[in-house]
Formats: C-alpha cells, sequence, structure tokens
C-alpha cells in the first residue's frame, strides 16, 4: 500500500493550471491540497479496501484508493466487473449526505462529474443512463454509488488501456466495451486518475454548491447517450420503447412514448 499525496500524482504544468483555479472546500471541507489517494498492488475490490479504511477512520472525504488490478471487482447489481492491469478501479470518498435535492440523482452527478473531467482531457464522454461512461461509442466507464452507516462511496472504473473481450462480457449487455488508449496514450492508472478525481471534485463541488435541481437537469442532458434518439428500456416485467427527452428529479429517464412522456427509474437502456 502507498499513500500518495493528490499533488506529488500531478505533473506540474498540470500543477499550475490548478493552481490558478479556485479552492473548493465548501462540500470537502478541506483543501484539495490535502486529498490522498491511497495506492495498492492487487485487491478484491477497491470499494471494499476504501470501506475498511473508512472503519479505521484512514479514510477521509475527499480521499480515495486505487487499486491497480482486482480480483472480484463489482458492478451495478453486483455483476463482475472485469480488472486487468492497466485501468481504473478506483474508490471515492464522498461527504455525506449530499444536499436532499441531489440524493436520489448520486450517479448521474458523478457521471456529469467525470465526464466534465474527461472533457478537461480533450476527451467527448456522454453519460449513459444509469451510471455509465460512454466513449466512441462503446461503454469506457461505470459508477457505483454505495452509502452504509453514513459512509458514502463512489466506485469508479474505467478502461485506461484494455476493454473486456466480448467474450468476456454478458450476453445480454447493452453495447460494446471501449477504452481510453487512443484518446489518452501513455497514461498510467495513478497519475491519470489524480487528474480525473481533482477535476471530479471541483464538478462536485461546483454542482453541490451552485445548481438548483433543475438547473442541473439541464446542465447534463446534453451529455446523455442516445438524447433525442429512440430507444428500449429492458425491465422485469418487459421492454418500453420511446424518444429519450432527459433526466428527471427522481433520477429515473423521461421517454416519449406515442405523444406522452413516461417517467422510468429502473431498467437497462438499449439502443
Amino acid at each position: 500500500m502507498q499513500i500518495h499525496n493528490l499533488t506529488s500524482l500531478l505533473p506540474p504544468q498540470f500543477s499550475e493550471t490548478c493552481a490558478r483555479v479556485k479552492d473548493f472546500p465548501r462540500v470537502f471541507k478541506r483543501s484539495w491540497r490535502d486529498f490522498k489517494v491511497i495506492e495498492l498492488q492487487e485487491c478484491t475490490s477497491s470499494l471494499d479496501t476504501a470501506w475498511d479504511l473508512i472503519t479505521d477512520k484512514r479514510l477521509l472525504p475527499g480521499d480515495s484508493v486505487i487499486c491497480l488490478q482486482q480480483t472480484r471487482g463489482r458492478g451495478r447489481m453486483r455483476r463482475n466487473w472485469s480488472s486487468p492491469p492497466g485501468n481504473i478501479y478506483a474508490a471515492l470518498h464522498l461527504p455525506a449526505p449530499a444536499p436532499e435535492r441531489f440524493n436520489s440523482l448520486l450517479s448521474i452527478v458523478l457521471g456529469f462529474c467525470f465526464q466534465r473531467a474527461l472533457a478537461c482531457r480533450g476527451i467527448q464522454a456522454f453519460i449513459k443512463w444509469p451510471n455509465d461512461l460512454v466513449v466512441d461509442s462503446g461503454k469506457a466507464g461505470g459508477i457505483l454509488i454505495e452509502e452504509k452507516k453514513g459512509g458514502l462511496l463512489a466506485g469508479i472504473g474505467i478502461n485506461l488501456k484494455s476493454a473486456p473481450k466480448d467474450a468476456e462480457m454478458r450476453r445480454d449487455r447493452s453495447m460494446q466495451a471501449s477504452d481510453l488508449s487512443r484518446q489518452w496514450p501513455g497514461a498510467d492508472p495513478a497519475g491519470a486518475w489524480a487528474q480525473l478525481v481533482y477535476w471530479g471534485h471541483f464538478w462536485y463541488d461546483e454542482t453541490l454548491c451552485n445548481y438548483s435541481l433543475i438547473d442541473f437537469i439541464s446542465e447534463v442532458k446534453p451529455y446523455l447517450w442516445l438524447l433525442n434518439q429512440k430507444v428500449r428500456v429492458e425491465q422485469d416485467n418487459g421492454v418500453l420503447e420511446g424518444y429519450l427527452q432527459g433526466i428527471d428529479g427522481s433520477g429515473g429517464i423521461m421517454l416519449e412514448c406515442s405523444g406522452r412522456i413516461k417517467h422510468v427509474r429502473t431498467g437497462a437502456l438499449l439502443s
């Protein structure tokens, strides 16, 4: 286990840029310069390690864990998350609770924050409801929110160097996988994570402190994958079809179905 100060992982030119950006202690209650990144070569899951460190009071809000290889990485609905070396498998400790207006939208909020963070690297990404990041029309990352005993973690996986092969993925997957090897060649997981987590923190603070719920819904809308396109939503009791119109205040999506708007809170979004 290595414990880094976030600033030590940032390249010098990046640190100079950060120095010109306002500090953001409003949500995190301390400067980003004090944030720690705990790096492990291997673990069961970065989330598991982060929960242990929170219990021991060794991981404060703003701190994060990055694991270079997971043996039991997990995604949404406890599905296995393929975790070969070279990608980002991180857990970010967030302040809890979030403002009440955002409680049901946290995966979308984090998706927005990291979509904006990737944009700072010149990488165009979209948010696929409810918790995926899409690059080059493929799933390049995912976000998993976990909350217990007053603690709040965001598990963040990003295919930095490689994506799972088709044979490694579920047969019922909604899209192919992609990675950032072309957009961010030569990036190492810890250094790339430091840059993304800095901008992710910045946008998290901006969102929770400056946006009303209506403002946020409007702000995130242009970055939604398949916006205004005809989509299918697979649910336990069948499949809904309609045109994706945006998200609502409950964290669900709005579908235009035969001229009427339906609010959908659960399911898998299919193109």
